[in-house]
């Protein structure tokens, strides 16, 4: 039924899953278009469109970015609730500038709305505004509050393992993830997480290797095309440093397989 919005709601949702933002752009058009008045069509249509624009010429981002502003606003509007709207209206607001609807107050407002519904969000919100602004010690406490705030959820975790990581202190970023694969053995991100720094960093290869191997075994449900392309990939990599070329190569075009959109992956076969 074309004139069901819930419908091109679910096939964008899928599409997304699929890794095909412009098909997923065009379905959640379709269902905004049918139904104005639900807070989730907005905030999917704006999470399609933001993919789009990392895809996108220099020249259309800024219009493309600004059409998924808009909807991220129009889904809050609608849900002040709406943590998903939010979090990536902190950082549309920082990022764009004043004269495009952005700016550094709006930032900072979407961030204490957010900690006031989720106290582990809001400091991560805070965590990234203060890297934006190249303050690494506010960064990192609000990074370790968002972690004391929710210590059974794995986002804070990764959050400080993955801005040690972007420094390159290998050492920190592994030691971050710890105590939540300690404490929840069972979730495989923990260890996937580990295989994501080993292969940016060359060390704990063996850990990394199987922590990959364990996520792609049996992936979580919410990991759709991208993702897993993402983790062949860095498994490619991680054997790429174990001197397995081939076997290398042959996980790298699987990341390919899944999803030939992956330009990482394109790198490393080169």
């Amino acid at each position: 039924n074309d004139r069901d919005a819930r419908a091109h709601y679910y096939l964008g949702r899928l599409a997304l899953l699929d890794d095909a933002a412009d098909a997923a752009a065009a379905q959640f058009e379709r269902a905004v278009a049918l139904d104005q008045a639900v807070s989730d069509y907005h905030l999917w249509y704006g999470t399609a469109l933001s993919q789009q624009a990392g895809r996108a010429s220099a020249l259309k981002q800024p219009f493309i970015g600004k059409h998924a502003l808009s909807e991220f606003e129009r889904a809050v509007a609608l849900d002040p609730r709406s943590l998903e709207a939010r979090d990536p209206l902190v950082d549309f607001y920082s990022m764009v500038p004043g004269f495009m609807g952005g700016g550094a107050d709006k930032a900072r407002d979407q961030a204490q709305a957010l900690a006031g519904l989720d106290a582990a969000r809001g400091h991560l919100a805070f965590a990234r505004l203060a890297i934006f602004a190249k303050d690494t010690s506010t960064a990192e406490r609000e990074m370790r509050a968002a972690i004391a705030s929710a210590p059974d959820t794995f986002r804070p975790y990764s959050a400080l393992a993955n801005w040690y990581a972007g420094d390159k202190r290998w050492p920190e970023a592994f030691k971050a993830l710890e105590p939540y694969i300690k404490n929840h053995p069972d979730d495989l991100y923990g260890p996937y997480g580990i295989g994501r720094i080993a292969a940016l960093s060359g060390q704990q290869l063996d850990r990394g290797e199987k922590g990959i191997r364990a996520f792609i075994a049996k992936p979580p449900k919410d990991a759709g095309a991208l993702v897993l392309s993402g983790a062949w990939r860095r498994l490619g990599v991680v054997l790429e440093f174990q001197g397995k070329r081939a076997e290398s190569q042959g996980d790298i075009k699987q990341a390919l397989t899944i999803d030939p959109r992956n330009e990482e992956a394109k790198k490393a076969l080169k």
